[in-house]
C-alpha cells in the first residue's frame, strides 16, 4: 500500500528586521541544501532565540534529512512560541506526518488530532487523521489484542519518546515540573515506550505534587 502524507513545508519568510542568516538559511533550504540550511537555522536562534518561526523552519530542514527526533524537537519549540492556533496546529500536524512516515500511527494520530482542535478547518489534518486511525486499526487487528504491559521490562524508546523526554527535560530545568509531568504523560498516551522513561516520569510527578503543597 502507497502511503503519502506530506508536511506543512511552505518556509516563514523574514523581513529586513530578521537575522541574516535566517534569509540564507530559506535560499539554501529551497536550493535542497538541507544541511547546510539547518545549520543557518541554528546560528540564527543563537541571535533570536525567541523567534517561533526559526524554529518551525528549522525542523522542515532536519525533518529532510531524516532527524526526526531533532525535527520534532523543533516544532515543539515552535509550537510553544506560536501564538496563534493556526500555527500551533501547523506544529502537530508534521509532528503528525513525521511519526506517520515511520508508521508509529498511535503517537501520529494523536498529534493530527491535536492539529484539528486547533484548526478545525485543515482538510488535510482530517483526511491524514482518519488514514492512520485506518492504519493504526489494521495494525493491531494483525498483532491481536495487545499483552498486560505490567511487570514488563521497559521497552526500547522510539525517537519520539526521546524528544518528548528531552522536551520535558528542559522545562524541568525552567523548574516547570508540572508542565513536564503533564508532557510526559500526554506522550504515554500516544506511545507505550516512552514507559522506559518511568523513573523519570515518577520523579517529575513527585517534585509536582512537593510545588503544588
Amino acid at each position: 500500500m502507497i502511503r503519502i502524507f506530506s508536511y506543512t513545508l511552505l518556509l516563514f519568510l523574514f523581513t529586513a528586521s530578521a537575522v541574516e542568516d535566517g534569509r540564507k538559511a530559506n535560499k539554501a533550504y529551497e536550493a535542497g541544501n538541507y544541511e547546510e540550511a539547518e545549520q543557518l537555522y541554528l546560528s540564527a536562534i543563537e541571535q533570536e532565540p525567541d523567534n517561533a518561526k526559526l524554529y518551525f523552519n528549522l525542523g522542515n530542514a532536519q525533518a529532510k534529512q531524516g532527524k526526526a527526533e531533532e525535527a520534532i524537537q523543533s516544532f515543539m519549540e515552535f509550537r510553544s512560541l506560536a501564538e496563534s492556533p493556526e500555527d500551533k496546529a501547523k506544529a502537530e500536524y508534521n509532528i503528525g506526518t513525521l511519526l506517520a512516515e515511520r508508521e508509529n500511527w498511535k503517537p501520529a494520530a494523536s498529534h493530527f488530532k491535536n492539529s484539528l482542535k486547533l484548526n478545525p478547518s485543515d482538510t488535510d489534518a482530517k483526511h491524514n487523521y482518519e488514514r492512520v486511525l485506518a492504519e493504526q486499526k489494521e495494525e493491531e487487528g494483525e498483532n491481536g489484542e495487545e499483552q498486560n504491559q505490567e511487570n514488563q521490562p521497559p521497552p526500547e524508546p522510539s525517537e519520539y519518546a526521546i524528544a518528548m523526554k528531552k522536551q520535558a527535560e528542559k522545562l524541568v530545568a525552567q523548574r516547570k515540573y508540572s508542565q513536564a509531568y503533564n508532557l510526559m504523560q500526554r506522550a504515554l498516551e500516544a506511545d507505550e515506550t516512552v514507559r522506559a522513561f518511568n523513573d523519570f516520569i515518577a520523579r517529575t510527578k513527585n517534585v509536582s505534587e512537593i510545588n503544588s503543597n
